[in-house]
């Protein structure tokens, strides 16, 4: 199965993650604080990772950003995160998504639910056998073997939901992709909901502007987004 990091301060949340997952057959490593998780995400390879926010020294947005910002290395941006926080108000959601995690995880949850968040995360943590060439819009290529996006020469490497986005824009630009259909393709299992895709949409755009001088990534207001080349993008 699948070898997965915990990130959890609270020894009796982290025991019952362990008597849960491992007789699964999954491989668990565990660390106690946000500096444990950096260590030991620098030395193995993990498909996952569950991400406590309230953590000693570094907390949890910290170490996710650390991932997200190819910090660490640029294999482990491509890392699913599900953060696990009693924390449920909007704002720390958002904060969540924007720092780069994959998904959201309020405590306390049930065993049932988390096993569906893993499952979900694993399947987008594994290569795609479904599409393996290049993605081109004009002059923009999507590698998803590298998760590169390279456009005039230059290239961003992209965090996992980055990518997701981006390759379902491309393939079907110029055309809007409507909301609810990005939000299925990235979260399948849930109720479509507008604002942690609205959060990915922003740091993305953001990242993209940096790095290429345009966000690429245009708002349709009630209906979706699509993929331009334009630089008039509505934010």
């Amino acid at each position: 199965m699948a070898h997965i990091l915990v990130v959890e301060d609270d020894m009796d949340i982290a025991q019952g993650i362990a008597e849960f997952l491992e007789p699964k057959g999954h491989e668990l490593d565990f660390a106690y604080t946000g500096k444990q998780a950096l260590v030991l995400l620098e030395q193995n390879r993990y498909q996952l990772v569950l991400l406590d926010i309230n953590l000693p020294f570094v907390n949890g947005y910290d170490v996710c950003r650390q991932l997200s910002d190819n910090a660490l290395g640029q294999h482990l941006a491509k890392i699913p995160v599900i953060m696990m926080s009693s924390r449920s108000h909007e704002q720390d959601i958002l904060q969540g998504f924007a720092s780069g995690a994959w998904d959201y995880l309020k405590k306390p949850f049930s065993f049932a639910e988390l096993t569906a968040r893993i499952d979900v995360g694993l399947m987008k943590s594994m290569p795609s056998t479904t599409l393996t060439d290049v993605i081109t819009f004009e002059d923009v290529t999507l590698d998803p073997e590298t998760l590169l996006l390279t456009y005039q020469n230059k290239s961003l490497q992209l965090h996992n939901i980055g990518y997701e986005i981006l390759k379902l824009l491309l393939v079907h630009a110029p055309n809007v992709v409507k909301t609810p259909t990005i939000h299925t393709h990235l979260w399948p299992n849930e109720t479509p909901d507008s604002d942690p895709l609205r959060a990915h949409i922003y740091k993305l755009r953001k990242q993209l502007k940096a790095h290429f001088d345009q966000g690429f990534i245009e708002t349709i207001k009630g209906v979706g987004y699509k993929f331009t080349l334009a630089s008039n993008h509505v934010a």
